[in-house]
């Protein structure tokens, strides 16, 4: 074995943080040659804790790809989140099952992930779902109540125990309103109303029993009681029991789940009987004499259907009275193995139900074609429409009915897939490590660099000033296969190749370098009066590199000029170098290495208000940028005239509050120079609170996600330009921290980190794969490269 790929494993097999976010795959398959918009899934928790003893439903969040094996699904960048929900099923406070909805093409096998870790960590990140199903009592509607955003239905919790209907015209969720006191449901409104006279049926989808041609409804018992199961964002459990039901000489113990899931037009019914042998259950729907029966394409499942003007008018007064002008469809669908023969009786419709080991189900549905007719959507500035979309017909309700026996009768087959849980994997491409030292790596790097100034140097002679977005020559990222884009202007980051330049011009004293660093470095000089903040990078890693390699009075009059400039954007109502304009109202973490410009002013030139400026917005930062417990905020806003902090925002991780691990870099390495600059031990513990936190978070290659918090949960975005920058602050504070174990601990996790980097993210032509620019880019940052080099440079020369 290599002796560095030998050093890395030993590493990797150290004590390394325990992973905080871990994932279970599964694979969610459809077995129809019909397209799903919609599957319901429910897996079951115990076959997740078989796996993953530790597994939390509570404390899950489901995302899925459209790859179909688990290796295709590695390489997917951006992952698309599927609400859902954990769901208590019998109430001894331990969650049964964990719920999501998700799309299928015809025979489509997707990847679903199901991540989970402590509570803090997943709460930041979960998305909070929108209510699209709900379920309640009410004493306004006379018992239960429950809904999906498409309609909503109740029961009669009494003598009568009939199903109702409430139609929406508008999607949403309206029981909260149907249940207020004096609201009267059955008047027209623009949400929906009671739109269904069932008279004295047990209604679309009740359970009775058909005693001597007499349906028999749910009405003779000792006892009857609801608890709500559940009530979430994907679905919502009703359960209703009957305690000695007296029906045709029988007493019956009946037990019955309404499951409401999001999105559905309808909802499944299961019952579990005992003491019914011999009795004839049926369910079905109100015989309406204007709405015909329809056939359903549905094998294995009996199909009772009607569509057509069964909408009662408006009003108490009208309560038996359709409207000609409206349709609604209404239906029963029953596995063909439960169901027994249709029947008329007592202007029901029936069907028998036919309980195999004391259970049956069912699926009620109703589509009304006034559906979506008050339906509003916001448009970019704020207008609100009425868009324009087809109601339902009575070719849609059909096909709707075709999809649910399909889904009934060819459920999806779901698999874990996972052994065990574990962290979301690295990129593919980075799971066979190649050995190489850091001697090699340089090589390999430098015949890269050879590459690049050969293939960019041309363009430097194209006629015109370049400017950070104009004039050719620069380059800041590229695809993983080693190609740098072209782009227009030097950007914020083109010093980063001069440097990278001009770090081989010291190491080797190879004077083509010296020669192409020069032609670079000429193209940034002068341009630092329209600068911003990036000033700081621009002609730090250019002039300044430059002049301590040549001692051209050139470079050092450009780098203090630089410095000069830099100080006018300084506000000393904040402490603070604003970013982007003078006078501005937000500084950013990336600021802190802007610094080094003058910290090198004011040992060049023995001027001490360098150093104390410096000093002065190094200590607001710690103070506004860097949280309690060691984690960074991007950038901080504030009033540039009182000085007074607005808030803080995080806009390249993955959200306002979380940890964006190149600005965590940023921090690691910036207040450790200004620690090294300034002695101020306020900077030294700010710059190991930043590095503990980030060690203590790194995935076990030590190269950081794009965000810490995220772990690959929505973008699987490694950043190894995090992971460069992370370790070359991490030598810096290493080599002046006096606590010698602490010293060790930063040591040593550069060491892995780079190690790392160059076995396993290296490409064999130099190319530093797997930076993050901005989620979800991923590719080679030129700054990646430069900060790798250095490290290095360091590592080699100690």
């Amino acid at each position: 074995m290599r002796a560095g790929l030998a050093v890395w494993l030993a590493l990797a097999s150290a004590a390394v943080a325990a992973p905080r976010i871990k994932v279970i795959k599964l694979a969610v398959t459809n077995p129809s040659a019909s397209a799903r918009a919609v599957e319901n899934v429910a897996v079951p928790v115990a076959s997740l804790r078989s796996i993953a003893p530790d597994f939390a439903a509570g404390e899950a969040i489901v995302t899925t790809s459209d790859a179909a094996t688990v290796a295709d699904d590695a390489r997917v960048i951006q992952t698309t989140e599927l609400p859902s929900q954990a769901d208590d099923l019998d109430g001894d406070g331990r969650f049964d099952d964990l719920v999501f909805q998700i799309g299928l093409k015809p025979r489509q096998t997707r990847i679903v992930t199901i991540a989970y870790g402590p509570p803090p960590d997943i709460q930041r990140i979960r998305t909070q779902y929108p209510r699209r199903t709900s379920a309640q009592f009410s004493a306004h509607y006379e018992g239960p109540g429950w809904e999906s955003d498409q309609i909503a239905w109740r029961l009669y919790f009494d003598k009568r125990n009939a199903t109702d209907i409430y139609g929406k015209r508008r999607p949403g969720l309206w029981l909260d309103l149907f249940s207020t006191p004096e609201y009267i449901y059955h008047e027209e409104s623009p949400l929906g109303r009671d739109i269904y006279a069932i008279g004295a049926t047990i209604g679309p989808g009740g359970i009775g029993a058909l005693v001597d041609g007499k349906v028999e409804h749910v009405s003779e018992v000792a006892d009857r009681t609801w608890r709500l199961v559940c009530s979430g964002p994907v679905r919502s459990i009703v359960e209703l029991k009957y305690k000695d039901w007296q029906v045709g000489g029988h007493t019956v113990q009946l037990t019955g789940r309404i499951v409401q899931w999001a999105g559905e037009h309808g909802f499944e019914q299961q019952i579990r009987v005992a003491g019914a042998d011999g009795l004839t259950l049926v369910t079905g729907l109100p015989m309406k004499a204007a709405a015909p029966k329809v056939p359903v394409p549905a094998a294995g499942v009996h199909v009772l259907a009607t569509w057509g003007p069964q909408v009662v008018a408006s009003g108490d007064h009208a309560r038996n009275v359709d409207l000609a002008d409206e349709n609604l469809g209404v239906a029963v669908l029953l596995p063909a193995g439960e169901a027994g023969e249709e029947s008329e009786a007592e202007s029901n419709r029936l069907i028998g139900v036919r309980p195999a080991d004391g259970t049956a189900r069912w699926f009620t549905a109703a589509i009304w074609d006034q559906e979506g007719a008050e339906a509003l959507a916001t448009l970019m500035g704020g207008s609100i429409v009425h868009p324009v979309a087809p109601r339902p017909t009575r070719e849609s309700f059909i096909a709707y009915l075709a999809d649910v026996a399909g889904r009934m009768t060819q459920p999806a087959d779901v698999r874990v897939l996972s052994a065990s849980a574990a962290p979301e994997s690295a990129p593919p491409d980075t799971l066979a490590p190649v050995a190489r030292t850091y001697t090699e790596a340089i090589a390999l790097m430098r015949q890269a660099a050879d590459r690049t100034a050969a293939r960019f140097e041309p363009l430097l002679g194209a006629p015109g000033a370049v400017t950070p977005h104009s004039g050719s020559g620069f380059f800041t990222e590229g695809a993983n296969n080693g190609e740098w884009q072209p782009e227009e202007g030097y950007f914020w980051t083109g010093a980063f190749w001069t440097g990278e330049l001009w770090q081989l011009y010291s190491a080797t004293h190879d004077d083509r370098y010296r020669r192409w660093a020069e032609l670079w470095t000429a193209r940034i000089m002068g341009g630092e009066p329209k600068q911003n903040h990036d000033t700081g990078f621009l002609n730090y890693y250019s002039s300044v590199l430059a002049y301590q390699q040549t001692k051209d009075p050139k470079y050092r009059a450009e780098g203090l000029a630089a410095a000069a400039h830099l100080k006018e954007m300084y506000n000393p109502a904040t402490n603070l170098v604003a970013s982007w304009a003078v006078g501005g109202d937000d500084t950013i973490i990336d600021t802190m290495m802007n610094l080094q410009i003058w910290w090198w002013a004011s040992r060049e030139t023995g001027d001490p208000s360098w150093r104390a400026v410096g000093l002065k917005h190094a200590l607001r930062a710690a103070e506004w940028l860097v949280r309690p417990d060691g984690s960074s905020a991007q950038s901080v806003h504030y009033d540039p005239r009182s000085g007074k902090p607005l808030f803080t925002h995080t806009h390249q991780g993955f959200a306002a509050d979380t940890t964006w691990s190149r600005g965590q870099a940023w921090g690691v390495y910036g207040f450790s120079e200004a620690y090294r600059a300034t002695h101020d031990p306020t900077l030294l513990s700010t710059a190991e609170r930043l590095a503990d936190y980030a060690i203590e978070r790194l995935p076990a290659d030590g190269v950081p996600w794009y965000d810490f918090d995220d772990e690959g949960v929505y973008f699987r975005n490694r950043d190894t330009s995090a992971a460069a920058i992370l370790a070359c602050g991490l030598l810096r504070l290493a080599a002046q921290e006096p606590d010698a174990a602490r010293a060790a601990k930063y040591r040593q996790q550069a060491d892995h980190t780079v190690q790392s980097l160059i076995t396993c993210y290296l490409s064999p032509t130099g190319a530093l794969r797997h930076g993050s620019s901005t989620h979800p880019n991923d590719g080679m940052l030129i700054y990646g490269d430069y900060y790798l080099m250095e490290a290095l440079l360091a590592l080699t020369q100690n």
